[in-house]
Order: C-alpha cells, then sequence, then structure tokens
C-alpha cells in the first residue's frame, strides 16, 4: 500500500507533510525572471554607465539596501566587464544601468497561478483533505520576507527601456545581505545578455 496509511488521520498528516515541503520548496531559492535580449543585442552597445550614483553611508540606516547597493553594483560591473562591456563615463555611455529594490513577504503557500499545482493536497484518490487541514497547512508555512531587485538597461537619455531582469530570493537573515548568494543571482540574472562582438 505505499506510504499512506489506512488510518485517515495518519493519511491526513502525510498529506499536510507533503503539502508543507510542496509549498516551501516552490518559494525557497532564489527566483530570476529575464526579459528577452533581442532589443538589447540590436543595438551593438559596448559602454554603459550606471544612471544612478551609488549610495553612501549616511549615519545610522536600518534598510538593507545600503548593504546591497555597493555588492549589487560591483557584481554587475564584474559580469558585465566579463562579458566584454566597458564601464565608461555617463557623458560617454550607449547604455545605462540601474536598479530597483523593494522587499515584500511570501505567504509560504504554493502560487495560485502555478498551473501543475492543486490548490489543495491529495492523500489519496478521491480523498481531500477538510478545509481546516488545509487551513493549519498554510498557518504553518509561515510567511517570509523576500526581496526583489529588478536590473535594467536604458538608452543613453534614460528614456528607453532596453532590457531587465526581476531577481527575487528569501532573505534568510535580516540583519545582513547574503553576499555570496546576491553575487550569484546577479551572474545567473545577466546569464543571457549577448558578449560584445
Amino acid at each position: 500500500m505505499g506510504c499512506l496509511s489506512r488510518d485517515p488521520v495518519i493519511s491526513m498528516r502525510i498529506a499536510v507533510l507533503i503539502l508543507l515541503a510542496t509549498a516551501l520548496a516552490a518559494c525557497s531559492g532564489t527566483e530570476v525572471i529575464p526579459d528577452d535580449t533581442a532589443t538589447f543585442a540590436a543595438t551593438g552597445y559596448k559602454t554603459y554607465a550606471w544612471l544612478s550614483e551609488p549610495l553612501g553611508q549616511s549615519g545610522y540606516n536600518k534598510s538593507k539596501i545600503y548593504q546591497v547597493d555597493p555588492v549589487l553594483r560591483a557584481s554587475v560591473d564584474e559580469r558585465m566587464q566579463a562579458l566584454g562591456y566597458r564601464r565608461v563615463d555617463r557623458a560617454d555611455a550607449e547604455f545605462l544601468v540601474e536598479y530597483l529594490a523593494a522587499e515584500g513577504v511570501s505567504s509560504g503557500v504554493v502560487a495560485g497561478s502555478a498551473s501543475n499545482v492543486r490548490s489543495y493536497p491529495v492523500a489519496t484518490i478521491n480523498r481531500i483533505p477538510d478545509g481546516a487541514t488545509v487551513d493549519n497547512a498554510y498557518a504553518l508555512a509561515a510567511p517570509r520576507d523576500t526581496g526583489t531587485v529588478a536590473i535594467v538597461f536604458l538608452d543613453s537619455e534614460g528614456s528607453t527601456l532596453l532590457w531587465r531582469v526581476r531577481i527575487s530570493a528569501l532573505i534568510e537573515d535580516a540583519n545582513k545581505v547574503n553576499v555570496r548568494g546576491l553575487e550569484r543571482a546577479v551572474r545567473q540574472g545577466l546569464a543571457n545578455i549577448p558578449p560584445v562582438q
């Protein structure tokens, strides 16, 4: 009979554990959603600059953006240089790089838009747990802090979007930035950018 029991209580517990594992797996790690690079690649641009100046540490600030800013900029610069792009003064740049950052909360549940995931767990064939069991599973999958960064490439005037990537990740430690994780996410986010020809 496999891992399912004839006892409905045990079957429900197994279903709840499966739901929890699925929900946590669905929201763990890093999600990278890049745009198509065709528009950017067609420009043939080779030089870039940052649209905004780096954030300076001015006194005490609890926002993690002051920790994210230098790591993100260095990671983008390193990846762009590896692809053959040159960072120049803004007046000489063919395109501009900028980022937007936001913090949010993930509810810890399977996204409703996932087409291959049911919004309710199935314990055995034709057996669906009651609403209270599902509610408990959602309650046990506590909300988690998330961080989202969008890296964008703009024309030299800063008005036309050439390319963007959205990087979202769970925040494991509210007091510090996961430097290696951010560097890895930037590399992954910029993976489809074509090298300079």
